[in-house]
């Protein structure tokens, strides 16, 4: 039994010693090592994190300021029509969708006001008519000395009141209904003052209306508005004329050209924003009031030619713009920089890097990562 146990504790013995000498035998992987913020490569390493490199160069620049907003019509190409007094809704020619040209009918009214006062005027026109006949029959007697001088003039002094009572109430008949009487008495056409589509219908017939109700929304859509909320710190460059490039939110390939139109001189206290309208160009008919979008906004001011470099290139390390310089092809310093204007690809580098050096622009988290092992 005791040279069985030997045996056991030596074939045991043996297995033991066998994994120490393989684990002894494998060689550690191969790893970057890091000496005063430079980081060396192993051979082949910056192939495996597929690592590459571009350099530094001077180029045009400028930010890009990136908000959302929703389009909206554009106010100077939109029109609210209604009747100028009380009446009744007699016919309803549009819908909602319609597409209307200037001085198209909408609509019409009858209204007992407008009756009376384009009666008016038939009864002052036949006042007109008899007053100007008797100045010609005045002009007659007085050539055959049997009226007087004053009576001619009385009869031309009459006809002139009753020609300036007709041209009243014409004026009053074009105010209560925006157009001279024509047609039936007491009949208001509604009709459409620019070209467009009608978005809103507000009436229906036998409607009663009143001069503040509003019977129908007219939009001229070859033209939107946005307006962003532009912070107080970007806002510095943006200014009228800048150009915007817009993409709906639920159509991100498409792009659509639009330029600022109005910066407010005042900030909102308490967002320290301010809007900025933006003018857009819809002749496609493409985009709708309401569409969320967003707004990339390029302040032409604030461009200038300086050094840049990828965005990917940069990362943030303890709150720090940081990128990797390329000394060879296996060394990497780790270089702090201060940058300046940008966009979505490329950021300014004010300082820290020079012209034509190489910088790491792809496999950057791996060589942040080593920092951190």
């Amino acid at each position: 039994m005791t040279a069985g146990l030997l045996l056991g504790l030596s074939a045991v013995a043996g297995c033991g010693g066998g994994e120490a000498a393989g684990r002894e035998k494998a060689a550690p992987p191969d790893l970057p090592v890091i000496r005063d913020g430079v980081v060396e490569l192993p051979a082949g390493y910056a192939d495996r994190v597929g690592i590459s490199v571009a350099p530094a160069h001077y180029e045009d620049v400028r930010p890009v300021v990136h908000v959302t907003g929703v389009l909206e019509f554009d106010a100077q190409r939109l029109a609210a029509v209604g009747s100028r007094i009380a009446g009744r809704v007699a016919d309803v020619d549009v819908i909602e969708g319609s597409k209307v040209e200037a001085g198209e009918v909408l609509g019409t009214m009858v209204s007992a006001e407008l009756g009376t006062a384009q009666a008016d005027i038939a009864a002052v026109e036949a006042r007109v008519l008899a007053a100007k006949r008797d100045v010609e029959r005045k002009r007659s007697l007085l050539a055959e000395g049997i009226t007087s001088q004053r009576e001619l003039d009385l009869a031309i002094s009459s006809a002139a009141m009753f020609e300036a009572q007709l041209r009243a109430a014409r004026q009053r008949v074009v105010a209560l209904a925006s157009a001279p009487a024509k047609g039936k008495l007491g009949i208001n056409a509604l009709t459409s003052p620019i070209s467009g589509d009608v978005v809103g219908v507000h009436v229906s017939r036998g409607q009663a209306v009143v001069p503040s109700h509003t019977a129908f929304m007219i939009a001229d859509r070859r033209s939107l508005w946005v307006r962003l909320s532009v912070f107080e710190g970007e806002l510095v460059h943006v200014q009228a004329g800048d150009p915007v490039e817009l993409t709906p939110t639920n159509h991100p390939e498409e792009a659509f050209a639009g330029v600022v139109e109005f910066v407010s001189v005042g900030l909102d206290p308490m967002t320290r924003s301010a809007e900025v309208r933006v003018v857009v160009d819809n002749s496609s008919g493409k985009l709708r009031a309401g569409q969320a979008v967003h707004a990339n906004i390029r302040p032409a001011s604030a461009q200038r030619r300086a050094v840049v470099v990828p965005r990917q290139a940069v990362i943030q390390i303890d709150g720090a713009p940081i990128v990797f310089v390329a000394m060879n092809e296996r060394t990497f310093e780790m270089r702090k920089v201060t940058l300046g204007v940008g966009d979505f690809e490329r950021v300014e580098v004010r300082d820290g890097l020079r012209e034509d050096e190489q910088v790491a622009v792809s496999g950057v988290f791996a060589l942040k990562g080593e920092l951190y092992r």
